[in-house]
């Protein structure tokens, strides 16, 4: 997060206060504001929006406590934390009421500036974060009302249109079924995200069940790519599968290992451009170990494509976030899969990384650990 510089507005009836604290904090990373008044208080902060207001509560005409009603009540102060400015700490009834009419912190007098400076920039972090959640939130409902939309309209206007005919009792032809097709593919594009959704939630309250065993590495790379094969060949990638004979099995649940695998080749597909290349690979790096010193074994996927910006590679498999080569690529998401990738390889007690050249080549690499048995 950048070097926090807050704007503090300082609300005191006497001058002379004002003009101590602003010398005070005059060689301090901060801009100061001042108001006399709690009416001058409500117009300085609606007008510049401070990062945090100091509010003295004994104040002739508004006091504190009325001046904090009132910047509450206002949706365009209303967020403004404020931290209330007591006589003396023996006062735990000022302190209370102003807490419950929404003040974040307070401070007594005399003010320890140092103390006044690092309780504004926790406020501003805070509010920052938040700030942020919001918009991760509203980015997310958009997605998903875009993703969930979007299948549902295709489907109703194909039950619209193959209406007519069946309710005359024609046979249907060849075109009718082709848009039956179309709308089961949109019905299963919507199932597969409402999973995600539900995976998400249940794998990070720690809700995840395997059912490990002994897996080839090679034929769970093979089922994968014969249950890709037709958006393979729609989109006329050439995939490639580089698991050599004799890999020691992995002690996996396939189930899950095989979500992975679908998951990174689904991303992988979304991203490689027509007659492109995609490479399924797998190998037993030398003095690759668990902590339990268990063998480990190295799956990866690999594409050509738009690639992924360094700075962008550390937030890849947090939830929710969409990359810019998503948008350049023109391709939706809700950035569910790669989260649900990491939390799965992780309980299988792997780590799962990403490396890219942007242009050029992206490559998603985890690990699994073995049983120390060949296949």
């Amino acid at each position: 997060m950048q070097d926090i510089q807050p704007t503090i507005l300082v609300v005191d009836d006497t001058e002379d206060n004002l003009d101590l604290l602003e010398f005070a904090l005059k060689r301090k990373p901060v801009t100061m504001l001042r108001a006399t008044s709690g009416r001058e208080c409500l117009t300085l902060a609606a007008q510049h929006l401070p990062d945090v207001i100091l509010l003295d509560i004994q104040m002739p005409e508004m006091d504190g406590f009325e001046t904090l009603r009132r910047l509450r009540e206002s949706p365009k102060t209303a967020n403004i934390p404020v931290i209330f400015l007591t006589a003396a700490r023996k006062d735990p009834t000022s302190i209370e009421q102003g807490l419950l009419l929404g003040a974040d912190e307070y401070l007594t007098k005399p003010i320890d500036t140092e103390e006044l400076i690092v309780r504004t920039k926790t406020l501003v972090r805070i509010k920052r974060i938040e700030a942020e959640l919001e918009r991760t939130k509203a980015d997310f409902t958009a997605m998903l009302v875009h993703d969930l939309r979007s299948p549902i309209m295709g489907i109703r206007s194909i039950l619209e249109f193959i209406r007519e005919p069946i309710m005359q009792g024609k046979v249907l032809e060849k075109s009718h079924l082709d848009l039956v097709h179309s709308a089961h593919d949109a019905a299963n594009r919507m199932l597969a995200l409402i999973n995600d959704m539900l995976d998400l939630s249940k794998f990070e309250a720690g809700k995840i069940n395997l059912h490990p065993e002994p897996v080839s590495v090679k034929d769970l790379v093979e089922f994968t790519i014969r249950q890709m094969s037709i958006q393979l060949r729609q989109k006329e990638i050439d995939l490639r599968a580089d698991v050599p004979e004799g890999l020691p099995s992995v002690s996996a649940d396939p189930q899950k290992i095989g979500q992975v695998l679908m998951n990174l080749l689904s991303n992988a597909l979304k991203f490689t451009p027509a007659h492109g290349v995609i490479t399924v690979g797998a190998r037993l790096p030398e003095g690759s170990s668990a902590p339990s010193g268990e063998a480990m074994v190295d799956v990866w996927v690999s594409n050509e494509g738009p690639g992924i910006m360094p700075n962008e590679i550390p937030a890849l498999f947090e939830r929710y976030k969409q990359m810019s080569s998503a948008k350049v690529a023109k391709e939706k998401g809700t950035g569910l899969g790669l989260a649900i990738c990491k939390l799965i390889v992780e309980a299988h007690g792997g780590r799962i990384t990403a490396e890219s050249e942007p242009g050029k080549l992206t490559t998603f690499r985890f690990t699994l650990p073995t049983r120390g048995t060949g296949m």
